[in-house]
């Protein structure tokens, strides 16, 4: 698929380049004659810098906590290949924390983009009674990112098909009176995302405020004529970190991994979906998709829009504060809803922590769909202990994945799961694009987070945590999606090949890395 071209071509040609380098630097080297001994001089100093440059990298990667998750993989490439793994590190693996442009904005620390949200009582007539394991669920996810939990003021409508959704989000923008609030990893200029364009285009044109942030990355393909007529017609747009040279450049690496969207600060939607063809099952070439995305209206809209000015601040480092965006609309709806989000700009993973918890909390079942597959230890672990503990765990993967690669790295988890007792099944012939986590059919999660490294320290992502709340309607789509897959067999998967082993064994070490 080429949504991710311009990433994975810088990340190709950086490697492609960083191997070729050590190639040359070794031909050079073995070449000079010794005689010419400034030349030998020159690459034996050239030398002892590279080695104490990997040197300094290993070390500091080893004391830092910051690098857990990625620890290995990196250690061993530096240690193998020195000058490669430099140049790779440099390129792919430096801290976003550590960075100019974010340090730069200093107010995206301690939830200080917060300007309009409540805070939370967990004590109070409202939460107070509620189950203790459903609210130090959700005060993990207060105390990781200060935002509110809405408590019987929000409903939520998860839409599992792409067409029903892109006909909710269209009828929704058309009713649009003050502003649009448009934020998305990939936006194309095709069928779908011309109308959806289009539509911006005519709210513009009718005096209605339009702020649209799309991922540098991502949106590749957007055809810049496009932007153009959208920018004529007064719609406000930024492009989330363009990459300049990718070369010692994290940009490449740190993508905005969002989908939320807002139209006057009382509907939203927020999940997995992007505006592109695919999403509809309407491109040719591309195996059919099973996505999420939620229909929200109340008061979560707030921390939605907190979410989406903060993205808006890092761009331009200007925060906007207009109570006007964060107007009090409440929908009467029983359960709580909490936006959280996460990103590299978090010392902790707030989202993965917050699955953590959920995890070790559930009694019952633990329901997983999700595009890709790569756990961290922590993760692992609380699955594994939830089994033992008699919960029923199923986990919904890709049946046609998007990259084959990537889908490797999916199935090198399989082995330690099957063997204790996890369920996985395949989705016969779909690549499932949703991120889903249900706890015992009444506590669920859903947003733009896949179960891998790279969602939880990497991306900028988004979730909804719902209590009550839109739960029924995604347990049901899940119970439905089990009726179109096929159950592993464990006893059939530990039959595989020798060369297969080998190759799961590989890319499992670099999972952490995707």
């Amino acid at each position: 698929m080429n949504r991710n071209f311009k990433q994975i071509f810088w990340f190709v040609l950086i490697a492609v380049i960083a191997i070729l380098s050590r190639i040359a630097y070794d031909v050079v080297l073995n070449t000079i004659e010794i005689d010419k001994s400034f030349w030998q001089f020159m690459f034996d100093i050239l030398d002892f810098v590279l080695g104490i440059l990997a040197v300094i990298i290993w070390i500091n990667i080893v004391i830092k906590s910051e690098y857990k998750a990625s620890k290995l993989p990196w250690l061993l490439f530096l240690i193998l290949e020195p000058i490669s793994g430099t140049i790779m590190f440099l390129s792919f693996g430096r801290d976003f924390r550590k960075s100019n442009r974010f340090n730069r904005r200093p107010l995206m620390e301690s939830a200080q983009t917060l300007t309009h949200e409540p805070t939370p009582d967990f004590n109070d007539d409202v939460l107070g009674p509620i189950d203790s394991e459903i609210t130090d669920i959700y005060t993990v996810g207060y105390n990781m990112t200060q935002h509110n939990v809405y408590a019987n003021n929000t409903k939520v409508v998860p839409l599992d098909d792409g067409k029903e959704y892109f006909r909710k989000l269209l009828d929704a923008l058309d009713e649009a009176k003050d502003f649009i609030l448009f934020e998305t990893y990939i936006i194309r200029t095709d069928d779908i995302g011309n109308q959806v364009l289009n539509k911006l285009i005519e709210k513009s044109i009718n005096g209605v405020e339009v702020k649209l942030i799309y991922d540098a990355v991502g949106s590749i393909f957007l055809n810049r004529k496009k932007l153009k007529e959208c920018k004529e017609a007064g719609i406000e747009i930024h492009e989330f970190d363009p990459i300049l040279t990718g070369f010692f450049d994290t940009r490449i690496t740190y993508r905005n991994h969002r989908k939320i969207i807002i139209i006057d600060g009382k509907k939203g939607f927020i999940g997995g979906m992007n505006i592109a063809d695919e999403y509809a099952n309407m491109k040719e070439g591309y195996p059919p998709f099973r996505d999420t995305q939620m229909l929200v209206e109340g008061g979560v809209i707030q921390s939605m829009t907190a979410v989406f000015f903060k993205d808006y601040y890092y761009i331009t480092n200007h925060l906007i504060k207009d109570s006007k965006y964060y107007p009090t609309y409440a929908v009467e709806q029983k359960g709580l809803v909490q936006c959280i989000p996460s990103g590299p700009d978090y010392q902790y993973p707030p989202i993965r922590n917050t699955y953590v918890k959920m995890f070790n909390n559930a009694k019952k079942s633990i329901k997983i769909i999700t595009p890709y597959l790569a756990l961290d230890a922590e993760l692992v672990t609380s699955l594994l202990i939830a089994v033992r503990s008699g919960v029923k765990v199923d986990i919904i993967v890709p049946g046609k994945p998007d990259k084959k690669l990537i889908y490797l790295v999916t199935q090198s988890f399989f082995d330690e799961l099957l063997n204790e007792g996890v369920n996985i099944y395949t989705y016969d012939n779909t690549f499932t694009h949703a991120k889903v986590v249900i706890i015992d059919d009444r506590l669920a999660s859903c947003g733009s987070y896949n179960l891998d490294n790279r969602s939880a320290n990497i991306n900028f992502e988004a979730v909804l945590l719902l209590y009550k709340t839109g739960v029924k309607e995604l347990v049901e789509q899940f119970n439905n999606d089990l009726t179109h897959c096929t159950q592993i067999n464990p006893d059939l998967w530990i039959r595989k090949g020798f060369f297969k082993r080998i190759i799961l064994g590989i890319v499992n070490i670099a999972a952490p890395l995707v």
